[in-house]
C-alpha cells in the first residue's frame, strides 16, 4: 500500500480537499455543531468553536507530517459540507476504515454517496489498498444505505461496539469492500 497522503480530488459537483485554518467557523457551523450529525456518533470534535480549532490544527499537522494520514474537507461551491477521511490505515495488511460526516442540510442529494465513491476509488486505484471497511450506529439507517450504494458488503454487528456520548453502548453494522470485488 502507498503512502501518497491526502490529494484534492473532484467529483461532478464536489471537490474534496485539505483542511484549511480559514475553514475553522464553517466546520463548526455547517456540520460539526449539527445535532442531527453529532447523534450517531461517539465523540463530537467540532461541537465547539474551541475543539473545532483543534480538528483543523491536528489536519494541518498531520498533512505536514504524515504521508499515511488523509482527511479531507467536502466542499460544494468553495463551502465547507462536511469531511471524509481514511482512518486506522495498516500498511502491511493493506487495509483501512472509511469515515464520513456531512451538515444535515445537504443530506439526501448522494453528496456523501459522491465524496465517498471518489475516495474509494483513489484507495483503491492509487494507494493500492485491498481492503476499506466502515461502520454505522445500528440505527442510522441512511449511513448504511450509502455504504451499499458505494459497493460495500455487509460483515455482521459489532455488539456494544461504541460508546455514546451518553455513556450508553450501541451495536455498529461492519461493511466492506475488496479491491477484488466487482
Amino acid at each position: 500500500m502507498k503512502a501518497l497522503g491526502t490529494k484534492q480530488l473532484k467529483t461532478k459537483r464536489l471537490v474534496l480537499r485539505e483542511f484549511r485554518k480559514e475553514d475553522i467557523q464553517s466546520v463548526y457551523e455547517n456540520y460539526g455543531s449539527d445535532p442531527k450529525v453529532n447523534r450517531f456518533i461517539s465523540f463530537a470534535p467540532c461541537a465547539n468553536l474551541d475543539s473545532t480549532k483543534d480538528f483543523i490544527a491536528m489536519h494541518l499537522q498531520q498533512y505536514e507530517t504524515n504521508p499515511s494520514f488523509y482527511g479531507w474537507a467536502i466542499t460544494l461551491n468553495d463551502e465547507v459540507i462536511g469531511s471524509i477521511g481514511l482512518f486506522n490505515v495498516e500498511e502491511e495488511s493493506e487495509q483501512c476504515e472509511l469515515g464520513y460526516s456531512l451538515g444535515s442540510r445537504w443530506w439526501g442529494n448522494g453528496y456523501t454517496t459522491e465524496a465517498a465513491t471518489e475516495v474509494l476509488s483513489y484507495a483503491f486505484e492509487q494507494l493500492k489498498c485491498h481492503r476499506i471497511y466502515a461502520s454505522h450506529h445500528i440505527d442510522n439507517l441512511a449511513s448504511g444505505k450509502v455504504l451499499v450504494k458505494i459497493g460495500m458488503k455487509e460483515e455482521g454487528i459489532l455488539r456494544d461496539a461504541q460508546k455514546n456520548m451518553d455513556g450508553t453502548f450501541s451495536d455498529l453494522r461492519l461493511y466492506a469492500k475488496l479491491s477484488t470485488d466487482e
